[in-house]
């Protein structure tokens, strides 16, 4: 009687052939509760339109994030200033426009590059169109970003709903206002663009009001911090790095404290901000690479 050969279950499948044409590498992933789109631009070549950045950080038709970091190596590139270290990182809101820094991205671009080999474990320097920041990666994966220290100019105030509320500007190179409420953050409703004090806030030539991150703050029982923020030409925001920072600034100035530090809850995890007389503001979260592949190099030049 013949027998038949016996074959292990899967043996005759092929692996599919790719259906893309290679293009830049990208890594997605997570700090702080933001999540991030990363191209790998390493000599600079690069160019994306602010159609191409809306295209890749929709989350139905692209690869989707809270923004795009294009990284790029610092020696080779046509970079603005002196950066101190091997890598820049370009910033791009989900609408296409330029954002000087981010605190968040720049934690999850120094978690990537310590990752794949490309720079060494702890702490380093990366360049920004806000100048050099510093980032420390932890063996556990948490990062701790230094931002510019804080200043809290003074009082403010916000419209959302049709209810006003009273507030305290900051700024951290970028402009922020920061309320503290008493209802939950979560019954806001930051659908609707809020409208801020136009005597604070003044238009400028044409029209323009200047760009704030809006901030609502609950100081819960416990001393932690809930924080909603909203920021302009992007809308309500899982995290902003420079926000949260803002929010410890003015419960702790609020308090009559010399700084110190604000643990806030996020959906990823406690964060830690950390204040000091005329130092950085550290800003301490977890971060993480979820996924890495190659972008298709005809949907890219077709964007």
């Amino acid at each position: 009687m013949a027998v038949s050969a016996q074959r292990s279950p899967g043996a005759d499948v092929r692996l599919p052939r790719p259906c893309v044409d290679p293009g830049p590498r990208y890594a997605k992933g997570h700090c702080c509760g933001d999540g991030f789109l990363l191209l790998l631009d390493p000599d600079d070549r690069i160019r994306l339109s602010e159609d191409a950045v809306r295209a890749l950080c929709d989350p139905h038709t692209g690869l989707g994030g809270d923004a795009l970091l294009r990284v790029v190596r610092t020696p080779r590139g046509r970079l603005p200033g002196r950066p101190r270290g091997d890598w820049f990182a370009d910033f791009r809101n989900p609408d296409g426009s330029h954002a000087l820094r981010c605190g968040p991205g720049l934690g999850f671009v120094a978690r990537y590059l310590t990752g794949a080999g490309l720079a060494r474990p702890g702490a380093m320097w990366l360049g920004t169109r806000g100048g050099d920041a510093r980032v420390t990666v932890a063996d556990d994966g948490r990062t701790t970003v230094e931002l510019p220290a804080p200043h809290v100019l003074g009082p403010a105030g916000a419209t959302v709903d049709g209810h006003t509320f009273a507030g305290t500007t900051v700024s951290l190179g970028s402009l922020h206002l920061v309320c503290p409420v008493e209802l939950p953050v979560c019954a806001l409703d930051l659908t609707r663009d809020p409208r801020l004090d136009e005597a604070a806030f003044p238009a400028g030539p044409g029209g323009m009001v200047p760009d704030v991150a809006l901030s609502f703050v609950n100081v819960l029982p416990s001393g932690r911090l809930r924080v909603r923020v909203h920021r302009p030409r992007v809308g309500e925001s899982p995290s902003c790095g420079t926000a949260v920072c803002a929010a410890a600034a003015v419960v702790q100035h609020a308090a009559g404290r010399r700084r110190g530090t604000a643990v806030v809850e996020s959906g990823s995890g406690p964060l830690s901000v950390t204040l000091g007389p005329n130092a950085p503001a550290l800003l301490t979260g977890p971060a993480g690479v979820t996924a890495e592949g190659v972008l298709d190099a005809r949907w890219l030049t077709a964007l």
